[in-house]
């Protein structure tokens, strides 16, 4: 027997050692529990299966260890809990741990049961595991009681439903039967809510027993306030149950110190229940009855517990007669200051505020008799309490001292703080004959305070040294970045404002929001730096306008560019809502290339506007779908000059079937509403129908029937009569011809005012 109670704690011991690596690390639990499941079975010692049960306990309480860990792990445990419950003769202690244990596995294996309707097997055990525990509600010991009844509780609120906080994440809800699919095999509904019901009287019949048990009862009470927080639809059964309940109810009998001390610990249990209600639920339904409930609970409690033989004596007065019985007091002693000065060596050595005492004279008494009473006084007094006086009279002899010292005087003979006398008054009576002696040590005292005088010139600070081109390119660099992060900040955090803008001539920093900090960038890049580097690099570069555009890479990084191209590409990040900056940057480099070609004349052909929104067009269009043509229509009629350049890259959408329409659309629009560009649109249409395929000869055709007639004869196609009468309507705007076509009807008419205003 020796040997195996070795071998057992032996055995604990390694165990030990593989806990504290689990408790270091909850992913060990996966590994760590496979292998001691075996070791912990019903046929182990019992300090091994007392471990065991404590572990698994332990393990599915612990917050560390995911749930999706406890979910997948609960097939491999569940077995050994059930065979560990129904062996004969079971420890008490081992039977507690594994009620613990089951009731935090329940939910888990309630959950894997929902996804996992297969496992049958693990379902059976579980519920002749939850039949084990539920028969021992009533005939175990009381720490097993306990335990069962917070399993009772998992059980009731697995088996209610519960609220479901998103459909679509059935993940992340509470387990409950409101999870439960209807045809599942294994999870009846109407078994598991009469089972839950059942379960809830059950525990609510501890509060109508004859005999009551104190700790059942509390036991009970704490495991309602889950129950009222998370199931809504049991709350007010629970509540009422309560109400019903008077922990008073014993104190008829004889009121003995244990009995006081049950119906004291139920009546608080049962208020804290309550306030809490109160508190944390919103709105209870039975609020009124709560508040009745809790102020009939304090009137009994007053009448039942309060007893004048229990309480506490009244403190007695410090300041009676009778020192005998007066209370001892904590704390260190206070004594009285000392008056102020001058001061008497009765006063340093007083002690005492007794104004008896004070009066009383020493000398009177004869010298036997004082040195008899000192000696004997010494022997029965306390070396603190002596320590404690010594100790203030020394402080006292020590501020006496400090307060009697004398005030140093300066060797100067002269009263002020300088040496320089401050007082102008002048009494030549009291001269005396060392009068010349004064005055030369005055003088000497005057000549050490001088000092020598102090020619005060003009002061500049030094000027920094030049900077370098490298230098000024990154500190532009960062000055740019740092605006830009700024810029996204502001367009993170919303502070973007949609009231209506003045055009060219409002004010750039007029709000500290989005618009208004890119304002201030494209006028630094357009306006700031007009007639000097951009005249130089437009007239040495695309002076030109047939020669080609130059590369991002190869040209001119000064400070304007350098903004331009991080412009550039902060539109290019996210170019949908972005496009109305887009369009203000083009309009503003418009209008400074119109400015400079005032100037200069031979900038006729809008350099830095060309450019740019040549780059533009060209780094948007590959990205654009046929989703997007509302888009790039109001991105060709807002910017400030069209060319053919433009519309040779928009044409390029026609090649793909899926955007020619989107391309069709856009030169429509610029058909009807910019007239000025109107020959060059109907080029870039005619050029579409040359090179176009069948699709695009068949989307062209309908344009050109109706802007240029004669083409398609001589092209050598006929015009069909029904191009020419069908109504052309572009994002709700009809073409001239047909507006004029139905102006006889006035229905036509108002349809087509109602379509116009509604687009616009």
């Amino acid at each position: 027997m020796a040997g195996v109670s070795a071998s057992a704690a032996g055995m604990i011991s390694q165990l030990d050692a593989a806990r504290k690596l689990a408790l270091a690390d909850p992913q060990v639990y996966n590994q760590v529990l496979p292998g001691i499941l075996p070791i912990i079975g019903p046929t182990a010692h019992v300090d091994v299966r007392r471990w065991g049960a404590d572990f698994l306990a332990e393990a599915f309480a612990s917050p560390s260890l995911s749930n999706s860990q406890k979910e997948q792990l609960s097939p491999e445990v569940t077995p050994t809990l059930r065979a560990m419950l129904e062996g004969p003769g079971e420890d008490p202690e081992v039977v507690k741990s594994v009620v613990q244990a089951a009731a935090s596995l329940y939910p888990f294996v309630f959950r894997r049961i929902i996804s996992h309707p297969n496992e049958a097997a693990l379902w059976q055990d579980m519920t002749s595991i939850k039949l084990n525990i539920l028969q021992r509600m009533d005939s175990f010991p009381v720490a097993i009681r306990i335990c069962c009844i917070k399993f009772a509780q998992k059980v009731v609120q697995v088996e209610t439903p519960g609220l479901i906080a998103d459909p679509r994440r059935p993940e992340q809800n509470e387990t409950s039967i409101a999870l439960v699919p209807r045809n599942h095999p294994l999870l009846q509904l109407p078994n598991l809510e009469a089972e839950a019901s059942g379960l809830l009287d059950r525990l609510l019949s501890v509060f109508q027993e004859s005999s009551i048990d104190p700790i059942l009862v509390d036991a009970t009470i704490n495991c309602l306030a889950v129950l009222i927080r998370s199931r809504p639809a049991i709350s007010t059964k629970i509540v009422s149950a309560v109400l019903n309940f008077n922990p008073f109810k014993q104190a008829n009998s004889p009121m003995t110190p244990r009995l006081k001390v049950i119906v004291r610990s139920m009546e608080r249990t049962t208020r804290a229940l309550l306030r809490w209600v109160l508190r944390s639920v919103p709105n209870p339904p039975l609020d009124q009855k709560i508040q009745a409930y809790l102020m009939r609970l304090q009137q009994s409690r007053a009448a039942i517990l309060s007893d004048t033989t229990a309480q506490k004596r009244p403190a007695e007065p410090t300041d009676g007669l009778d020192d005998a019985k007066r209370q001892r007091l904590s704390g260190p002693r206070k004594f009285p200051a000392m008056p102020p000065p001058p001061n008497s060596i009765a006063q340093l050595f007083t002690l005492t505020e007794d104004p008896a005492v004070q009066q009383f004279d020493v000398s009177l008494l004869p010298g036997d008799l004082v040195s008899t009473v000192t000696a004997v006084f010494l022997q029965h007094l306390d070396s603190g309490v002596l320590d404690e006086a010594v100790n203030a009279i020394r402080a006292r002899y020590s501020h006496l001292q400090k307060v009697s010292r004398p005030t140093p005087v300066p060797d100067v003979p002269m009263a002020g703080p300088t040496g320089i006398d401050d007082d102008d008054d002048y009494d030549p009576e009291f001269l005396t004959s060392g009068e010349p002696i004064v005055q030369a040590t005055t003088e000497k005292a005057l000549e050490e305070l001088a000092q020598p005088a102090i020619e005060l010139g003009p002061f500049e600070l030094p000027k920094p040294p030049p900077l370098t081109g490298s230098e000024v390119a990154v500190l532009s660099d960062q000055t740019v970045g740092h605006v830009f992060q700024l810029v996204g900040s502001l367009e993170a955090a919303g502070q973007t404002h949609a009231k209506q803008k003045l055009g060219l001539n409002r004010l750039a920093a007029s709000t500290n929001d989005r618009d208004s900090w890119v304002t201030i960038l494209m006028r630094l890049a357009t306006r700031a730096p007009a007639r000097l580097d951009d005249v130089a690099t437009a007239l040495t570069g695309d002076a030109d306008p047939n020669q080609p555009v130059k590369s991002e890479d190869s040209e001119e990084r000064n400070v304007a560019n350098r903004i331009r191209q991080t412009l550039f590409m902060y539109i290019l990040d996210d170019f949908r809502p972005r496009l109305n900056i887009a369009i203000s940057w083009l309009t503003e480099e418009w209008y400074a290339d119109k400015l400079m070609a005032k100037t200069h004349p031979e900038l006729d052909h809008l350099p830095n506007y060309s450019r740019w929104v040549h780059r533009l067009i060209d780094r948007l269009l590959p990205y654009l779908d046929a989703r997007d043509k509302n888009l790039l229509i109001r991105f060709l009629s807002e910017i400030p000059s069209i060319n053919r350049d433009i519309l040779d890259r928009v044409k390029t959408l026609a090649k793909d079937p899926e955007r020619i329409s989107m391309c069709i659309l856009s030169m429509q629009y610029l058909l009807m509403m910019r007239p000025p560009v109107r020959d060059t649109v109907l080029d870039a249409i005619e050029s579409i129908w040359h090179d176009g395929d069948a699709q695009a000869k068949n989307a062209t055709a309908k344009v050109l029937a109706k802007w240029r007639p004669g083409f398609l004869e001589q092209a050598g196609q006929p015009k069909r009569e029904a191009d020419v009468k069908e109504e052309t309507t572009i994002n709700g705007l009809k073409s001239p011809s047909a507006s004029r076509a139905d102006t006889g009807d006035p229905r036509k008419r108002k349809a087509k005012v109602a379509v116009v205003a509604g687009d616009g």
